[in-house]
């Protein structure tokens, strides 16, 4: 059931710049979940909740603050609470939806087929709700396209979706039609489509991921670095941008002060919830990583034990602090 995973990871960095969780919230709450202070976040909103136990704005948040530390039972709860207090929200049905992809990962296998029908009605009811909303719209196609038949996927579903979006957000439907062709190995055609949307689009997701597609099939590391920086050109706040000149910059062992540099300004920047958005953690491993091929075994030791720090069972930290 990977495919559940990827659904809501390729709509995470296609999304990214219009999507409802985009970061720079001017909520004080948000502001502190899009630096990963949860503990703060969370008081903050149980003093909201106090206030206004049926506010179901703040139990959507509350949705978003465990899911963002993985604790994805209680995460589907509080999603399930924000629907129920406000039925005709689109963004809260999203919501729900996102959280049953993350809480699929929990459950045994036999289990899966059934938390994947809940996804898909929770994206059908955005849509539903909100015909409109790019996102859900997105999100939708994305598990019709990638689903496998027994759990509600279907390609002509999905194709109807992508047209529909092209309609309101086309610069988002030549993304999705982009991972259309990549589920299909169609890797030209979804590099080429990627490159359109990448130029006609203002945000960074499209252009993210043709970097990811560049590194991690073709191994053009240089040219996806380059991708990225144009992305970060245009948007001097694409936070995902500068996580990725890191990521590609480990993958490729090149061009590491320049990944190092953009994993520094990642962790100075709040960054959004949704499922597949890097946490800090992961930010500080990667720079590690890159302190280690740079030759500097005491910046990298100090960056694994931040990782830890942030997550003490980080099995990826602990196995590389442990090998120094």
């Amino acid at each position: 059931m990977g495919f559940l995973t990827r659904t809501v990871i390729v709509s995470a960095v296609f999304i990214a710049g219009f999507s409802a969780y985009a970061a720079g919230s001017p909520d004080p709450g948000l502001r502190m979940l899009e630096t990963e202070n949860y503990s703060a976040a969370q008081a903050y909103f149980q003093s909201m909740l106090r206030k206004d136990p049926r506010n179901a704005g703040t139990a959507a948040d509350m949705a978003r603050l465990y899911l963002a530390q993985g604790q994805n039972q209680t995460g589907v709860q509080w999603a399930r609470k924000a629907v129920a207090l406000a039925p005709d929200n689109a963004v809260f049905e999203m919501l729900l939806g996102d959280a049953y992809v993350q809480y699929v990962n929990d459950v045994g296998f036999f289990s899966k087929f059934g938390i994947a029908h809940r996804i898909l009605a929770a994206y059908q009811k955005a849509v539903q709700l909100d015909p409109d909303n790019a996102d859900a719209r997105y999100s939708l196609a994305m598990y019709y396209i990638m689903a496998p038949g027994l759990a509600g996927g279907s390609t002509v579903k999905g194709h109807a979706q992508i047209a529909a979006l092209d309609k309101i957000a086309p610069t988002e439907a030549e993304q999705a039609l982009a991972e259309d062709a990549l589920e299909r190995k169609h890797f030209k055609r979804g590099e080429a489509l990627l490159q359109q949307a990448a130029q006609h689009s203002s945000g960074e997701g499209s252009a993210v991921a043709l970097a990811l597609l560049l590194a991690e099939h073709d191994h053009q590391y240089v040219r996806a670095m380059r991708v990225l920086d144009q992305a970060i050109r245009k948007d001097p706040h694409a936070d995902l941008a500068y996580y990725e000149l890191g990521h590609v910059a480990v993958l490729g062992k090149t061009h590491v002060p320049q990944g190092i540099a953009g994993l520094q300004k990642y962790l100075g920047l709040p960054h959004s919830w949704r499922p597949g958005t890097p946490p800090y953690k992961w930010a500080h491993y990667r720079l590690g990583m890159l302190y280690g091929l740079d030759g500097d075994k005491s910046d990298e030791k100090a960056q694994y034990e931040a990782a830890l720090k942030l997550d003490a069972d980080f099995k990826q930290a602990k196995k590389a602090l442990a090998s120094l």
